[in-house]
């Protein structure tokens, strides 16, 4: 929360202390149509987009940068445009890249074997409700670290953010939004597009903010033999000898598992190393900002690694938009899906897949992962305790990504309901089913790593629409023929309410 008060001072943003508000909320939907709080100001049809690229990120070999940035001004042109707010921006889709400038000055795309996007998530909005969400943040510890911890990779707090401003002031929408997410090594084949009518709605967009999570893995050449793999160890996060693990205080080098080490009982009831400190071997809460993932007492002269070659990177982000139109619909992140959870949002997140015993075929060498959650946040739940909406209400589902790690097999999305499969993504030997591992050298198919997972969307026509309560289940399957530390699988979804209920999946 400090870090991220920090942050804000630093973009000239004035922190007030709030208070989280118990109030009791009315059991009745928010949802306006577009056309009423636009008036006749819908503006053009026009596509257009704007580029905006990071901070510098500096590290040396093993070194973790994991940190919410300042925030930043978007283009002034961008921000003119919609800064008399008859008009909202209908974002439909961005991409993602990470480079470095050359020595002419021309920008050159980074490798993941040189520096990997472990995840990211932007923070847009209105600088007035960057302030209110600091408020929020400001009473309540687990709250700000949803915002700029790696659970803000989820959008639970952004989204509980938004239950709050919705209801202090129902007939503002658009004000701040959160994108990206878990999305990590995948990042340049992994298409994040909204479908017509759906977009993430912003209205007078003025500031924006990264959170990164990025690690050098760009190996010294006399190190290079130390890890046969095509692949470098450190993308899952080792707890090396350096991190001081006290089970009984709770602690990682004297501070609180951050977030809080915290599996569904159902999967903890697996055993799964990651559910407990004292079997923590390695994953995001040993991959803290600053931190090396590297034993530096054997690689470095001095405990900080100084001597080593500092490189700079930046993310590039491109975002593509266009003016928001009177059937235009907004869209909000799901409560669903994490398989270390049971209920509305993430839990764990992360977990391990232990190596199969010695001597198993190769084909039985799978970690096979199921849970079921309900799809959309409502009303009555820790995660969402300000929201108005009922479990009974109606959402149509517009995006789904799915999110795995390195030996990822296969995730699927499926309705338990009635057991029907809405997405899946499968690794094939020519990348045809949806899951991308590299075989070649060039940005975007480094040989060993996952590279590429798919994305599925819905138009206006053909969204599958549910109760806000209806459940899902995620079924996730690894290879186990070697353990694998901080793995994650995830749906990373996007919902858009329904103003007047018509049909029902």
């Amino acid at each position: 929360m400090d870090g991220y008060r920090e942050v804000l001072h630093k973009s000239g943003l004035q922190v007030r202390k709030g208070n989280m508000t118990s109030s009791t909320v009315p059991a009745t939907s928010m949802v306006l149509p577009l056309a009423l709080l636009l008036g006749s100001a819908a503006g053009s049809t026009e596509r257009m987009n704007f580029t905006v690229w990071s901070q510098p990120v500096r590290l040396r070999y093993g070194e973790v940068y994991n940190k919410l940035q300042s925030p930043e001004k978007l283009p002034t042109h961008v921000v003119a445009r919609y800064s008399d707010g008859k008009k909202m921006m209908a974002l439909t889709g961005f991409d993602v890249d990470m480079v470095r400038a050359g020595a002419d000055g021309t920008e050159l795309r980074v490798q993941l074997n040189d520096h990997y996007l472990h995840h990211y998530a932007l923070q847009f909005g209105e600088a007035e409700s960057m302030r209110k969400m600091l408020d929020t943040a400001s009473a309540d510890v687990s709250f700000a670290r949803m915002l700029s911890g790696c659970h803000a990779m989820t959008r639970v707090g952004v989204n509980s953010f938004l239950d709050r401003l919705h209801f202090e002031e129902p007939h503002r929408i658009g004000r701040v939004s959160m994108f990206g997410s878990a999305a990590g090594a995948e990042y340049r084949k992994n298409p994040q597009r909204f479908n017509s009518p759906f977009r993430a709605l912003l209205r007078r967009p003025q500031v924006w903010a990264p959170l990164l999570h990025i690690i050098n893995t760009k190996a010294p050449v006399e190190a290079g033999a130390e890890h046969s793999a095509a692949w470098s160890p450190l993308i899952e996060c080792p707890c090396t000898p350096q991190r001081k693990i006290n089970v009984s205080a709770g602690t990682i080098d004297g501070q609180a598992a951050d977030p809080p080490i915290s599996c569904s009982p159902e999967f903890a009831a697996t055993g799964n190393p990651s559910c407990h400190l004292a079997t923590y071997q390695g994953g995001w809460r040993c991959c803290e900002h600053q931190v090396f993932l590297v034993d530096t007492d054997k690689e470095c002269a001095n405990p900080d690694c100084s001597e080593k070659p500092l490189d700079e990177i930046f993310m590039k982000f491109t975002f593509f938009y266009e003016d928001a139109q009177p059937d235009t619909r907004q869209v909000e992140a799901a409560a669903c899906c994490d398989v270390t959870s049971v209920t509305q949002g993430a839990e764990n997140i992360e977990y391990d897949i232990p190596a199969c015993p010695q001597g198993t075929s190769p084909e039985a060498c799978v970690h096979v992962v199921e849970t079921v959650q309900p799809l959309a946040y409502f009303g009555d739940h820790p995660k969402s305790p300000l929201s108005s909406y009922r479990g009974s209400d109606l959402v149509d589902l517009v995006f789904a990504a799915p999110h795995l790690h390195l030996a990822g097999i296969s995730i699927e999305l499926i309705d338990h309901m009635t057991n029907k499969t809405i997405c899946e993504v499968h690794r094939t030997d020519d990348n045809s089913g949806g899951i991308a591992y590299g075989h070649g050298t060039t940005p975007g198919d480094e040989d060993g790593y996952m590279v590429g997972l798919s994305t599925c969307r819905w138009g206006g026509a053909d969204a599958p629409r549910f109760r806000r309560d209806h459940p899902m289940r995620t079924r996730a399957v690894y290879s186990s023929a070697s353990g694998h530390t901080g793995v994650m699988s995830l749906w990373l979804m996007d919902v858009s309410a329904v103003a007047e209920p018509d049909f029902l999946v």
